[in-house]
């Protein structure tokens, strides 16, 4: 089978959740069926993404976005009712070269990942196609808009606001575009607004589990509080604060730090470094910091999805200490597998509480090891992909 796959982004390096979810899907991909990538971009490829993609791909294709024209789009996107990031991404003459492509690889079936890129394949009748939501970024965008209360962002919630009904409506309409669709949790597919949303396919995230491993022995120092994630990523800098803000001066075991790991920190995470909170930036081996963690909190607050972060903590061993965001799409059993907290002061409760009782953190963190290990490898659902494009491809009757 001949699979053309749409991106909005070049997926590596590996620093964004979208990036990390589309490279193991073509790596899967690969061993079986022939696989051709067009990544949206305004940069050349370099030759670190060409080594690290070329043995999952028959061809690789970067079409140029101009910076120039992006910005006059956004100009005048308050006319369109397009989502804001689909006049971000969407460009006449990079559509009409997508298409060319298409035309010149005659693929079975095409994979649209996220609807960003929606808007590049929607009207190609004659191939069989299947978006991935991914998540439900309406649903993400109108959390962001309810919770921003930094000083200076709280202007921008009418933005957000906006963002989010646009969204909304453009995830309900181009559901009929589409031949199938898949999304990441169930959480999700229940936010997206479409009267047969149960007909969009779970494809969740998995989790290398041969890289994510615990260590020998857990470290003895002092203990390390650990978040990871892109620290660019609005959800990954509103929990970063709220740890650190807010659940940090409430925690009462006073050598307890704070690691903050994970790439392109925002000058605001940056400003939270001091003598208990370290900002790393970009890891090149974040297994090791999995590994030096004693406990892995993730006190996210909006956005959607379900947290590689979170997959990776529990793969690892690191008892973890969730928001409800953070655990619901795991659809594990609400007890046994983390502990689920619902405010700052819950958090920091039950940070110091399992500081003082390792046993019981170990038999939680090796359940959900069991679990990851049961339901979350890319293996699995990378099948699961390639039988929804499979299907999708067949001829049909007429």
């Amino acid at each position: 089978m001949k699979v053309f796959v749409v991106s909005s982004r070049v997926p590596f390096p590996l620093e964004k959740g979208d990036k990390l979810r589309l490279y193991h899907q073509l790596k899967h991909l690969s061993e079986s069926h022939e696989v051709t990538l067009c990544c949206l971009s305004h940069r050349d490829l370099t030759a670190e993404q060409r080594e690290a993609l070329a043995p999952w791909l028959h061809g690789l294709h970067v079409v140029k976005l101009s910076w120039v024209k992006r910005l006059w789009r956004m100009a005048w996107s308050w006319t369109s009712q397009l989502p804001f990031q689909l006049v971000w991404f969407t460009e006449r003459a990079a559509l009409r070269e997508v298409r060319d492509l298409v035309d010149k690889t005659q693929p079975d079936v095409l994979y649209c990942q996220l609807i960003r890129c929606a808007e590049y394949v929607k009207d190609l009748h004659h191939v069989p196609k299947v978006l991935d939501y991914m998540d439900a970024l309406s649903a993400g965008m109108h959390r962001r808009a309810h919770s921003e209360t930094r000083l200076g962002l709280r202007a921008l919630r009418w933005l957000f606001r906006s963002e989010g009904t646009r969204l909304a409506r453009y995830e309900s309409r181009i559901f009929d575009y589409f031949d199938a669709t898949t999304i990441i949790s169930r959480n999700d597919r229940l936010l997206i607004p479409h009267r047969d949303r149960d007909r969009i396919e779970l494809v969740p995230n998995g989790v290398d589990l041969a890289a994510f491993s615990p260590p020998q022995e857990r470290p003895t120092r002092d203990p390390v509080v650990l978040f990871t994630g892109n620290m660019s990523y609005a959800p990954n800098v509103d929990a970063a604060h709220h740890l650190v803000d807010d659940i940090l001066p409430l925690i009462q075991h006073a050598t307890v730090r704070i690691v903050l790991a994970g790439a392109q920190p925002k000058a605001s995470v940056k400003a939270l470094a001091s003598d208990r909170v370290t900002v790393t930036g970009w890891v090149d081996d974040i297994t090791e910091v999995y590994r030096s963690a004693t406990l892995f909190v993730a006190p996210l607050r909006i956005g959607t999805g379900l947290q590689n972060k979170v997959l990776e903590a529990m793969a690892s061993e690191v008892p973890c200490v969730l928001s409800p965001h953070a655990f619901a799409p795991l659809n594990l059993p609400s007890s046994g597998h983390a502990t689920v907290c619902h405010d700052a002061a819950s958090f920091a409760d039950a940070i110091d509480r399992m500081l003082g009782e390792p046993e019981a953190n170990h038999a939680m963190a090796k359940r959900a090891k069991q679990a990851m290990e049961a339901q979350f490898s890319w293996e699995t659902h990378g099948t699961t992909l390639a039988d929804i494009l499979c299907r999708v491809s067949e001829p049909r009757e007429v």
